[in-house]
């Protein structure tokens, strides 16, 4: 039995990105029903941005006590990630930041030489933006690999008029695909 956990990084608690994370929830419920899949919507969570104190760099934690706390527990057994983030000015939004941020006590204690498990980033963004995602894509990759995950998969959905069972069924069809 593996563990699924399904990130919705939108500080907003009932936007387009939460929407998808439910429709990829139901979606791996169904083609892993043996599997515990949840779902984590930063906009619940308390996270404090990193204030560059090094602390962590001494004694391998964060001193502060926040929602972080309760999502390293769930990354520590999580088997498969799913993240999906709107995109703001090419990067990702500021809660999205601050939690990459502080998994900075993982890079000191970590130091990345642990395999790897398997992350999907789904960007979500109405569009417009000339200067795409790749900061968001660069950020979670950077941020990822030292909590553990590599990034397999990134998968845009951009424009206005996506809805998100449209991106649920989609997502689904290409995390699924065999030939990836």
């Amino acid at each position: 039995m593996a563990k699924h956990l399904v990130i919705s990084a939108s500080p907003r608690a009932m936007g387009k990105s939460v929407r998808t994370a439910k429709e990829l929830v139901s979606k791996l419920r169904l083609r892993f029903p043996s599997d515990e899949v949840e779902m984590l919507r930063l906009s619940d969570l308390d996270i404090h941005y990193c204030m560059g104190c090094n602390t962590c760099g001494e004694n391998n934690e964060c001193y502060m006590e926040d929602g972080m706390v309760e999502l390293l527990a769930q990354l520590e057994t999580t088997d498969h990630l799913y993240i999906i983030s709107p995109v703001y000015f090419a990067g990702p939004p500021a809660n999205y930041k601050a939690m990459l941020d502080r998994f900075q006590p993982l890079f000191w204690s970590k130091q990345g030489n642990e395999p790897k498990r398997p992350a999907h980033l789904v960007v979500i963004g109405d569009g417009g933006d000339p200067h795409g995602f790749e900061p968001l894509v660069t950020c979670t990759r950077s941020g990822l690999a030292v909590a553990g995950f590599q990034l397999h998969k990134v998968l845009p959905f951009i424009g206005s008029e996506l809805k998100p069972a449209d991106i649920g069924h989609d997502l689904a069809a290409n995390l699924f695909r065999e030939d990836n």
